[in-house]
């Protein structure tokens, strides 16, 4: 008696542990925009892998021949596709029964239903009041295409610029959205007109200050626009930058020279020639300037072939140089605003002809 109740436990334990079949898993994909009954690219299911003998069976009770089976789209979006069944060629396809948009829904997952005349006990999918057995899951993609243009986050841009800021300084940055996805949302930048003084970078939109901007009274404005890498690529409307030169005074009160200061400190710079030495420049650096970043450049100059050379500076100790040929002043040590807060250099200019 007990290797009987013994027997019967494990058979049905057995019974009710046992796992349903996992059913065949098919995959395709369709582009964005395309047109109604679009086929699914990359499915075909073919109809001797659902298994359908098994659940329809082949006749009635009566000898009659059952009904032919057909298939249903069962799951979230099946509304968005219809069955195709070629039952000569023995294959089953989808095709679109709207347009479908990417940036609305990439992907669908769905269950293949099978319909017939009778089925098998319990074979209907749940919470499905028709006759339906799940034969196989199929996941679609909804590819992209380049549907969208750039959009700008920023209205039309007025920046003021102190005029003695240094070269290479990020003044800015443009920024736009491409709500398309891959190579279709790669955005490239460029400024149209182009002009000698700034520099908008492709691929970030930093706005460059790229030559100085001394003692230019007017502002420069230009459009920046964007381009995506799609094909055929798309251009955004632009944005509109103005940039306006700030002059600070021409020297400090406590360097101007006698009977100059308020005139100094009041007057704009000449122009971004060389000044005479007795009306000095203050240009404006951060402390935070890494080595290496150009001040500000001295050309252009009224020598066609001009030399620059650092005058009354101690080279090992000076923390700004001056290059002989371009003019750039470079910083070339940690400027430290709590130790030198004001460092005064002299910068003589030469005709290398001797003209």
């Amino acid at each position: 008696m007990i290797w009987t109740v013994l027997l019967v436990s494990v058979l049905v334990a057995s019974a009710f542990g046992k796992e349903p079949e996992q059913v065949p898993f098919f995959q395709g994909h369709v582009f964005e925009n395309s047109a109604l009954g679009s086929r699914v690219n990359g499915l075909s299911i073919p109809l001797n892998r659902l298994k359908s003998q098994g659940l329809c069976g082949g006749a009635t009770a009566r000898g009659d021949l059952a009904p032919a089976p057909h298939f249903k789209l069962l799951g979230d979006g099946r509304d968005k596709f219809r069955v195709v069944a070629h039952h000569q060629r023995g294959h089953v396809l989808l095709k679109t029964s709207v347009v479908l948009d990417r940036e609305e829904r990439a992907e669908y997952l769905l269950g293949l239903g099978l319909c017939c005349g009778r089925m098998s006990p319990g074979s209907a999918p749940e919470g499905d009041s028709s006759a339906v057995a799940q034969v196989a899951a199929i996941q679609v993609e909804v590819l992209d295409t380049n549907d969208h243009e750039p959009t700008f986050e920023d209205a039309d841009v007025k920046v003021s610029l102190d005029d003695a800021t240094a070269l290479r300084t990020v003044v800015y940055t443009v920024t736009a959205r491409d709500r398309d996805s891959g190579s279709n949302a790669e955005i490239k930048y460029f400024a149209v007109p182009k002009n000698g003084s700034f520099y908008v970078v492709p691929k970030t939109g930093d706005v460059l200050l790229v030559d100085s901007i001394l003692g230019l009274a007017s502002p420069v404005t230009f459009k920046v626009f964007a381009r995506d890498h799609g094909w055929p690529p798309r251009t955004s409307r632009s944005v509109t930058v103005e940039m306006t030169p700030r002059q600070w005074p021409a020297c400090p009160p406590s360097h101007c020279p006698p009977g100059k200061g308020a005139a100094s400190r009041v007057a704009p710079r000449r122009s971004r020639s060389v000044l005479e030495s007795d009306d000095p420049v203050l240009i404006h650096v951060s402390e935070d300037a890494g080595i290496g970043s150009v001040v500000i450049n001295l050309n252009p100059v009224r020598f066609q072939s001009p030399a620059f050379e650092l005058v009354d500076s101690d080279p090992e100790t000076s923390p700004v140089s001056v290059s002989r040929e371009s003019g750039d002043i470079v910083i070339s040590r940690k400027l430290d605003r709590e130790t030198n807060p004001l460092v005064e250099i002299t910068v003589k200019v030469q005709d290398k002809r001797g003209a």
